[in-house]
């Protein structure tokens, strides 16, 4: 993934001259920049959503082999959205007007987060893992205005009603 994403020449870190692991303002030039950022929290859903699919459909596959198809597609998600066509998606069709693509270590901690969220869904099993799945959803709909289930339904299915929503400050 790193040298995918550095072969399309993706930067390294935060160009703006801040090298802080986390910005914590998630309607700023340093969203996708950082090792962390508020968006970071939907990659640990990721990891969440990923062990119930995985388990669906691969049922006896061992969890260490789970996570590592896991880790896998996410990387290769990482890889995906930052290609000129999702980016310009991302700038249509949701509140991510100056979104100009994830900077290489962004990418790694959206990884590393994904992989986080699997060990922690894991550890909870299906019940727990899906209110604390709802819990992180309702968070951040509070907090920065958008979610993981959120995004990915103004990426494919934009409303606008939901935009000016969130492009409120």
């Amino acid at each position: 993934m790193v040298v995918a994403l550095l072969l399309m020449g993706r930067i390294v870190w935060c160009e703006l001259g801040d090298y802080t692991p986390w910005t914590p303002d998630a309607w700023s030039s340093h969203t996708s920049q950082h090792l962390f950022d508020p968006y970071t929290v939907t990659h640990l859903l990721h990891g969440i959503g990923f062990l119930w699919i995985s388990g669906w459909i691969l049922p006896k596959l061992s969890v260490d082999w789970r996570l590592f198809l896991v880790i896998t597609a996410e990387a290769a998600w990482e890889v995906i959205e930052n290609t000129s066509w999702v980016i310009q998606k991302y700038r249509e069709n949701t509140a991510s007007l100056d979104y100009f693509g994830d900077s290489v270590l962004n990418s790694f901690g959206d990884v590393l987060a994904c992989a986080v969220g699997f060990g922690v869904a894991v550890k909870l099993g299906w019940w727990r893992s899906v209110i604390l799945f709802a819990s992180i959803e309702i968070l951040l709909l509070v907090w920065i205005r958008d979610s993981l289930l959120l995004n990915i339904l103004m990426l494919l299915f934009p409303i606008e009603a939901i935009e000016r929503w969130q492009t409120i400050r």
